[in-house]
């Protein structure tokens, strides 16, 4: 394999992602039951993990061609893009949503407090009674702030789990997300299963992608770094 289609440093997570996947499946785990356990997922993994040389190179094109979109989509991303208004309002609120509910909460406890203490003295209770409905109107701050910080929490927590959820490089339904797929896809149909497959078909022996003998391999590969 051209060292131009060599797995990047930065994707071998996503091979190994692949690769647990493939793990989990059905179809693996229902071989690994037929063979009675003579190679378990663990033992199944690492040579895979020895083999990534190998399996990745059974979809090349596929690589190929996400990395090309990768890299074209870095050199068309602005170096300094500007920082929107919506960041700093983001950044404001959570700020707002502990404060105010607890200066509120602390100016409510201490209204409260002399309001009902001057009562209790017995002294002129008009002062008593403004204090006491300051207090009043602080705790009512102090609760309408706290509901109003929950629900932006929510509404972010929402916002954030729908971004996640998206996924994929670049979001969901973009060329490079559907480079990405493909390359997965491909990986996992040419490379990972059919390679898992012909290694518990015949436990014994290092099977290349395809389930074709191939070579031993004694270690993962190294990963080029960008």
């Amino acid at each position: 394999m051209h060292d131009a289609d060599r797995l990047r440093a930065q994707d071998a997570p996503d091979f190994e992602h692949l690769l647990d996947r493939a793990l989990r499946s059905e179809e693996i785990r229902e071989a690994v039951r037929r063979t009675d356990g003579a190679l378990n997922a663990e033992q199944l993994r690492t040579r895979a993990l020895q083999a990534r040389a190998a399996l990745v190179a059974t979809a090349v094109p596929e690589y190929r061609d996400y990395l090309q979109l990768r890299a074209a989509a870095a050199e068309s991303r602005p170096t300094s893009p500007a920082v929107p208004a919506t960041t700093t309002a983001s950044g404001l609120l959570p700020a707002l949503g502990v404060l105010v509910p607890a200066l509120s909460a602390t100016a409510a406890v201490l209204f409260l407090a002399l309001g009902l203490g001057l009562r209790a003295a017995g002294l002129p209770s008009g002062f008593a009674d403004e204090l006491v409905g300051a207090g009043l109107t602080a705790a009512g701050v102090a609760a309408a702030a706290t509901s109003v910080g929950l629900l932006w929490m929510l509404i972010a927590a929402t916002r954030n789990r729908s971004a996640a959820e998206a996924g994929g490089p670049g979001g969901a339904g973009t060329p490079l997300a559907e480079a990405y797929e493909a390359w997965q896809q491909a990986l996992l149909e040419r490379g990972v299963l059919p390679f898992l497959l012909g290694l518990l078909d015949d436990p014994g022996r290092k099977r290349g992608p395809g389930g074709f003998s191939g070579p031993d391999v004694t270690g993962p590969e190294v990963p080029d770094r960008e």
